[in-house]
């Protein structure tokens, strides 16, 4: 059905906007955490990535039940798992086990809200708009990112950490209400509601479906790279100050990465525009080889002027930010009406699984040539990360083969 298009596709921005404002904040807060509850680093990193596998058990379940219900009523779900996660984190979390529940809780939230999201605009978008607006709504991925890592920085500063998730908590409730509230219920046509008979765990249809799986297996290769440049570039950047003598600070380094995120909204929004008007699998293939080609140059580049490096540090993340929209677009597109819900599930489950890895493969990789202050780690590291896309364009172009050619222009 149609709907106003353009303020809906705003609701739905600022509301997923507004539901990632707790996903930094263990993150930012993170030594002191490990301080305060005499947390292991392995400890530590488990709480870090028990958020990944809430999402990654759940996903599956939640998004796969977009193709019954209405996406409206998941992503409500997904919200109040959400607020009940920040809140419990607020007020019991007082150690490892503890915190760990609250954090796997708040994995489930973004479960049920991110590609629900995307199936609330899918169901109420006509095709050509539904087209136009995908790009904005994935990129609330980095600006909500960002705006969790600024928050929970600079109120850290300010306020004990209970506050810093009692207001992210308050902010994923608002994202429920604007939902709630602002978001109209779907309309179903005629039959709508009995024709799809697929049972919502059953996804052999998206495994049959080779076109949508070659986008599928690209995005779990772009993740892969993207998520352990988010997780690596501070601790190489700082390296790469230091090796340089400048006086550069931590701060002043988060803050060059925080704009590099938003830049890569941007680059994402303009990469599906040109994809719109030419072949969308040529554009990937040839985003990902730049992308690759430019990673594994980074590592190298670190004894040259930081100015420099800071330039080719801008330009990677762009490119890797360049093919997100196009992926998943590409996977909503080849998706059927009755099974899009199944095919988003099955592309984020692939998505998550890639950043859950990217980080820890890289960091296995630096701890094998010498760890974060060896010059030889990072050239190895660098080249660990930017295989994300070698594996991505590799991947995808197996599965292209086995369809005709026609079916990506």
């Amino acid at each position: 059905m149609q709907v106003h298009s353009n303020r809906l596709v705003v609701i739905l921005f600022f509301a997923q906007v507004l539901a990632m404002a707790g996903i930094a904040n263990f993150a930012v807060l993170l030594p002191e955490f490990t301080q305060m509850w005499e947390l292991t680093s392995l400890e530590a990193g488990w709480i870090s990535g028990i958020f990944f596998a809430g999402y990654i058990c759940t996903a599956p379940f939640l998004v796969g039940l977009t193709d019954s219900v209405d996406s409206k009523k998941v992503y409500l779900v997904g919200s109040i798992f959400g607020v009940i996660g920040l809140f419990g984190f607020a007020f019991i979390a007082d150690g490892f086990w503890t915190a760990l529940f609250f954090r796997f809780l708040s994995g489930i939230a973004m479960a049920g809200t991110y590609m629900p999201g995307l199936q609330i605009l899918n169901e109420r978008l006509q095709f050509k708009k539904r087209q136009q607006s995908t790009p904005w709504y994935l990129s609330t991925v980095t600006v909500g990112t960002g705006v969790s890592f600024f928050l929970g920085g600079h109120l850290f500063e300010v306020f004990d950490w209970h506050y810093i998730f009692y207001l992210s908590g308050l902010l994923q409730l608002l994202s429920l209400t604007l939902i709630l509230f602002f978001v109209p219920a779907k309309i179903y046509m005629v039959d709508e509601k009995t024709r799809n008979t697929r049972h919502p765990l059953d996804f052999r249809p998206v495994f049959k479906n080779r076109k949508a799986l070659a986008f599928i297996l690209g995005y779990l290769g772009h993740n892969f790279e993207l998520f352990a440049f988010r997780a690596w570039i501070v601790a190489f950047l700082v390296f790469a100050s230091a090796l340089n003598m400048n006086s550069i600070g931590r701060s002043e380094i988060g803050s060059y990465v925080a704009v590099f995120s938003f830049l890569g909204m941007f680059c994402s929004i303009l990469g599906a525009r040109i994809a719109d008007h030419l072949s969308r699998i040529k554009i990937i293939r040839y985003l990902m080889v730049i992308s690759f080609i430019v990673g594994t140059t980074l590592g190298f580049l670190s004894n040259l002027p930081f100015i420099f490096l800071l330039m080719v540090t801008a330009i990677y993340s762009g490119l890797l930010m360049a093919d997100s929209a196009i992926l998943t677009t590409s996977t909503v597109e080849a998706a059927t009406d009755n099974t899009r819900g199944a095919t988003l599930a099955i592309h984020s489950v692939f998505g998550i699984s890639g950043a859950f890895l990217g980080p820890i493969v890289v960091g296995f990789v630096l701890d094998i040539f010498g760890g974060v202050e060896s010059y030889k780690g990072w050239q190895f590291g660098c080249i660990t990360m930017a295989s994300g896309s070698l594996i991505g364009v590799v991947l995808l172009s197996m599965m292209r083969r086995r369809v005709e050619k026609s079916d990506y222009s």
